[in-house]
């Protein structure tokens, strides 16, 4: 009961928090949000008188459809509170935000890697699903092998590998990800020619038509991104992990626990890293979040058609519509993931299931 009371409460912080920063995020972008809603309502009836013109099959009644574009056109208008009072409409645009009616990008500006369609929401449908692959696969990675090259430095604290850890964390952290993504395009594209340099499948490969030819093309593509994701976040994790356990070596039960005279391994895996796993996860988790809008340079650099290089290419059209929306859906993915840290750490940590009771 303690836990699950833990847990609507938790829900209730973070739902407030989602929704007060999209408020401001609603206050800060108005004007760009009324223009989007406008310009959609113009779209959707311009389509639908093109709709109309087309089935007529050369009978057209022009004072007829353009009743019913004008009244489709004014009932759109009306289903995004244009011409309602400023509460009012705040209150539809914000439901509108929260069911991802983004609207259209401008006129002349598409982008074909992703969708052929202007929906703003149908492309980051398109595009977070391919960011979300590449770093939660880059991430479960760096985690698991973070956990091991941490806990094995805190079993051998004060040995050389030890300390080298935390060199090795500086080092790759402050690795800028675009140079080491340079430098394995380099090398392993161009120079050995053992991956390929960027996209996501080679072209001409369809999925439907040729399934296990495309998930293997996949996996080669993401082999450098991934590389690069890796080899700049693997040190920092490492050590993360090594402080978080040398702190818990030095607590009584584990002091204890070797004074019984039990196997050093039992002791690391059995009592260290259980008692830390709540904070590793917290971390798990926050660098998954962070890595969906911080994987920017490395999408740009491996052209991976994801959100990051989503972002890029809209900014580069000054479409401020679709950075918006990518704005909106980043701040629900963290909001979403600082949720379910919450869950995770709630289900590990005991001493969070005591204090909410």
């Amino acid at each position: 009961m303690g836990y699950k009371a833990f847990l609507v409460k938790s829900a209730i912080l973070y739902a407030t928090v989602l929704v007060a920063a999209v408020v401001i995020l609603y206050i800060f972008t108005y004007p760009v949000i009324q223009k989007v809603y406008y310009d959609y309502a113009y779209y959707a009836a311009l389509s639908l008188k093109t709709k109309l013109l087309r089935e007529s099959h050369g009978s057209v009644n022009m004072t007829y459809i353009n009743d019913v574009v004008n009244r489709y056109y004014n009932q759109l208008i009306s289903a995004f509170g244009l011409n309602k009072p400023p509460l009012e409409r705040f209150a539809i645009q914000m439901a509108q935000l929260f069911t991802f009616h983004f609207g259209v990008t401008p006129p002349g500006v598409s982008y074909p890697s992703y969708a052929p369609t202007n929906n703003i929401a149908t492309l980051i449908a398109v595009a977070l699903p391919r960011t979300i692959l590449l770093f939660t696969t880059g991430t479960v990675i760096v985690v698991a092998v973070g956990i091991l090259l941490g806990v094995l430095a805190a079993r051998y604290q004060g040995s050389a590998y030890d300390k080298a850890i935390p060199v090795i964390a500086v080092i790759h952290s402050s690795l800028p990800t675009w140079w080491i993504g340079f430098l394995l395009i380099a090398g392993l594209a161009y120079g050995l020619h053992w991956f390929p340099p960027n996209g996501m499948v080679s072209p001409g490969i369809v999925f439907s038509r040729e399934p296990l030819q495309y998930v293997a093309s996949l996996l080669d593509h993401m082999v450098l991104p991934l590389l690069a994701f890796f080899i700049v976040n693997i040190g920092g994790f490492a050590y993360i992990v090594r402080s978080l356990a040398l702190a818990t070596t030095k607590e009584d039960f584990v002091l204890t626990a070797r004074a019984r005279g039990l196997p050093e391994r039992r002791i690391v895996f059995g009592h260290i890293l259980k008692t830390a796993s709540p904070s590793i996860a917290t971390q798990a988790i926050l660098w998954l979040a962070f890595s969906f809008g911080g994987g920017l340079t490395t999408e740009i650099v491996f052209v991976w058609p994801g959100l990051g290089l989503l972002t890029y290419e809209a900014v580069m059209e000054s479409d401020e519509r679709t950075v918006l929306a990518i704005t909106f859906v980043l701040t629900l993915v963290l909001v979403i993931a600082l949720f379910l840290n919450e869950v995770v750490k709630g289900w590990l940590d005991p001493r969070i299931r005591a204090s909410a009771e």
